[in-house]
């Protein structure tokens, strides 16, 4: 697919938290949507792939990165937007492929390969919304809540992390089966600047609204998914 610009249409951001098991995916098959790291177990159950993927964290890439190359075979029509660090793992740039380096800062990138950090592969992929033109971006999913590990129920390494059987925090137990996480989060990091991309997309005519039921994040004006549908579509 191409990246031409998407003004006349919304998008739709499909997070991964367990509230994403209260709404029907599979009536976004035929919209744009956005979606994140391992949410591609799920793709088959929802019917159909996403317009744009992107898993931006390196060290998140590369527990997932042989999955991650098949799947760009599998799936030409959806744009993946990864870490630089794809090329170590055979990935290149393409027109399917956009490498992407995430960098600190506090305002939106006006380059798609060089993107701000806002602690989050959601948060910081609606910079890739607001530059591929879309201005209405419905989120689903995105619970804004994550959980500690009981390390009495299961010892961290060294590094803090875990590996998980269970994954109370996303949609499906195969999301982070048998994959490392940190016991406990820094919820501060991963959370704490959707306030600042709130105001970002506030100040570019960027209009978000959270249809995730139950979510904790309370910087976007809240709806439901039905409505949520309706407003993207435009009508």
């Amino acid at each position: 697919m191409g990246l031409g610009k998407r003004k006349d249409t919304g998008c739709f951001l499909i997070g991964s938290g367990p509230s994403l098991k209260e709404v029907d995916v599979t009536r976004l098959a035929h919209m744009d949507t956005i979606s994140f790291n391992r949410s591609y177990v799920a793709w088959k159950q929802w019917g159909f792939a996403p317009t744009l993927y992107a898993c931006l964290d390196p060290v998140g890439f590369e527990g997932n990165a042989l999955e991650i190359r098949s799947l760009i075979k599998q799936y030409p029509c959806t744009h993946f937007f990864l870490p630089n660090s794809a090329e170590s793992f055979g990935i290149r740039s393409s027109a399917q492929v956009s490498l992407i380096r995430v960098t600190p800062g506090g305002m939106f990138s006006t380059d798609i390969s060089e993107l701000t950090d806002f602690g989050n592969v959601g948060a910081t992929s609606i910079q890739i919304l607001g530059l591929l033109g879309y201005r209405r971006i419905a989120m689903v999913g995105v619970d804004a809540r994550y959980s500690h590990i009981d390390e009495k129920a299961v010892a961290a390494d060294k590094d803090g992390f875990v590996l998980i059987d269970d994954d109370p925090d996303h949609f499906c137990p195969e999301y982070g089966r048998g994959k490392r996480r940190l016991a406990h989060p820094d919820l501060e990091k991963i959370l704490g600047q959707w306030p600042r991309v709130a105001n970002e997309c506030a100040s570019k005519a960027i209009e978000v609204r959270n249809a995730s039921p139950g979510s904790a994040l309370d910087c976007f004006p809240t709806t439901d998914f039905e409505s949520a549908i309706e407003w993207v579509l435009g009508r």
